[in-house]
């Protein structure tokens, strides 16, 4: 491919959108001598069926915390890369059979606190409340998270792409890498 530059700061090998969301990220950062080398079409590989949730819930800070940021950044993405999506958030509850869930629970939630996330227990009552057909009898309660949400990945992925481009990124599809060597 003679449109490939001739040095890159970072190549990125695989274009689902783990490999575009970090192109999108150093080049929203100022690297934008970055290039992305994909052997077939954006998405073809495991993005292309992913389920597309968006969890906030972990026992992991860290975690957490990443998928905290991606629900804020998948908010605005569309309108800050002008590419259209399909993102909805829709809340969700965990059910909570046991007191050990329910502890396991207490400590996401503080995590979530911290985090600015606005996670609540809910009793069962509380639960029958906010979804009226669930069987509550054998549950001690739940976890909601306001924040859970659903995207195509395709989408998502397209998003990235063009604002990593639009920053001055390469992407390179149909272009398997064959080799690593460096100077």
């Amino acid at each position: 491919m003679s449109d490939l530059p001739g040095h890159a700061r970072v190549v990125i090998i695989g274009g689902g959108v783990v490999g575009v969301s970090a192109l999108y990220h150093l080049a929203r950062a100022g690297w934008t001598d970055c290039v992305l080398l994909e052997k077939n079409e954006l998405t073809a590989g495991s993005t292309w069926h992913a389920a597309g949730n968006v969890p906030t819930f972990s026992t992991s800070w860290s975690l957490m915390n990443m998928q905290r940021y991606s629900t804020e950044l998948y908010r605005g993405l569309g309108a800050a890369v002008d590419y259209p999506m399909n993102y909805h958030v829709t809340g969700s509850i965990r059910l909570g059979h046991s007191d050990e869930r329910m502890q396991e629970f207490a400590r996401a939630r503080g995590m979530g606190l911290s985090q600015g996330m606005a996670l609540e227990i809910l009793t069962p009552d509380e639960i029958k409340a906010k979804y009226p057909f669930i069987e509550t009898h054998d549950l001690k309660g739940a976890l909601y998270d306001p924040a859970d949400g659903d995207i195509d990945p395709a989408q998502l992925t397209q998003a990235l792409a063009k604002g990593a481009r639009d920053l001055g990124a390469t992407i390179a599809r149909f272009c398997p890498a064959t080799g690593v060597s460096r100077e």
